[in-house]
């Protein structure tokens, strides 16, 4: 009996040396969070309206950010210059295409009256060479790979990898989150990116999950509970490589299927996805009609895509505005606008709607509907199941 005993006790020590090393293996992982000076890329939290912000740093007054209060990040994406600059206020081209319809709303001011803290994720210097953003934004690439010639052709790009040095915007949007968000309560937050920013928004909340998940954040109450796609552009260009923060290797892999599985695996650990397409050719359709890749993986892509997000067709866009052109920044707008009216009671008709918390919309994760109604009419647009 001694005998047995002495083994179960020799056992039982080898079982809990094996998992205290594991465990500490685990913990012993070192990332970098360390927010850097003076880029000229950055996070940028507001204070009264779209005119007053400044680039996230530890301990900021509470007129920008307020730990007790939810959060909206909002991300812009491609730009055809650096000129090209995006703010937080109803685009000119939206206020064109709608003749006025859109009104002209500073996002800010309705966000912090109905009590969020808003920033801004402001890439736009490095954000026009549309074939390579996947790369800046998902994995961290080295500059000094590229041919003299590529330096000069993709001039933006090489400028880009430069300026990140050995990092990666998704990472950059985390680092800053999780310095200025240490002291988070447990509110609200939600991602909310446009075009390629849905790009932008997809990667940074899959790292923020996967660091929650092995302990690494300071304060897992920085992870996203929802991520609001606005005419997202997901490619079918493949990226690969390292990502940031992430003990991950991405394979040579199709955008849109990375983003899809990301959806998939933020979906299972309680996120809410919804996505928002009005441009035919960018969004809705271009995953199905990616003409370089095969239909089986197009098929895979999407029935991903729409098992795990909130899908949704602007229909009431494409029909007002035209499928193509600049109905794909009347999207942009459509949707922080009625974020905001949705929370003041203006849209209550209409479900599922940008305005829900997560735990209101994830009733509708894995389905699909055509928003309808006369253009911009934000409260009298109506949603309809597109059942099979």
């Amino acid at each position: 009996m001694r005998k047995t005993v002495s083994v179960l006790i020799c056992l039982a020590i080898v079982v809990c040396s094996v998992a205290a090393f594991t465990a500490c293996d685990q913990e012993t992982r070192e990332i970098d969070m360390s927010l850097r000076p003076d880029t000229s890329y950055g996070l940028y939290w507001y204070g009264d309206d779209a005119t007053d912000s400044v680039i996230s740093q530890e301990n900021m007054p509470t007129k920008y950010y307020d730990p007790e209060k939810p959060t909206v990040v909002y991300s812009h994406g491609w730009k055809t210059s650096s000129e090209e600059k995006e703010t937080m206020t109803t685009l000119d081209k939206t206020v064109s295409k709608t003749k006025g319809s859109s009104g002209d709303m500073d996002y800010v001011v309705g966000l912090k009256a109905l009590g969020y803290n808003v920033a801004f994720w402001d890439w736009h210097d490095y954000a026009q060479m549309l074939a390579f953003l996947q790369n800046e934004i998902w994995v961290v690439k080295d500059a000094d790979a590229l041919s003299e010639s590529d330096r000069t052709r993709y001039e933006n790009y090489y400028e880009a990898l430069v300026a990140l040095d050995g990092r990666s915007f998704a990472g950059e949007l985390v680092r800053s989150m999780n310095a200025v968000m240490k002291d988070a309560a447990d509110k609200e937050v939600v991602f909310i990116g446009h075009s390629f920013g849905g790009q932008m928004v997809t990667a940074a909340a899959y790292t923020l999950y996967k660091l929650a998940d092995e302990g690494l954040l300071s304060n897992n109450n920085i992870v996203p509970d929802r991520v609001i796609l606005a005419d997202p552009y997901m490619t079918g260009t493949d990226v690969f490589g390292k990502m940031d923060l992430l003990d991950e290797t991405i394979e040579t892999t199709p955008t849109a299927l990375k983003a899809a599985e990301a959806y998939e695996y933020m979906n299972s650990n309680g996120a809410v996805i919804d996505l928002y397409g009005a441009m035919r050719t960018m969004t809705y359709e271009a995953y199905a009609g990616m003409f370089s890749a095969p239909e089986e993986l197009r098929s895979v892509i999407m029935k991903k895509i729409k098992a795990n997000t909130v899908y949704v067709v602007q229909k009431n866009l494409t029909d007002a505005y035209g499928s193509v052109g600049d109905v794909h920044v009347v999207s942009r707008d459509y949707v922080l606008t009625s974020f905001i009216e949705g929370k003041k009671g203006n849209m209550d008709g209409c479900a599922p709607r940008t305005s829900m918390t997560a735990d209101e919309m994830r009733q509708y994760v894995g389905r699909e509907f055509n928003l309808i109604g006369n253009g911009f009419d934000i409260a009298g647009a109506t949603m309809q199941e597109v059942l099979e």
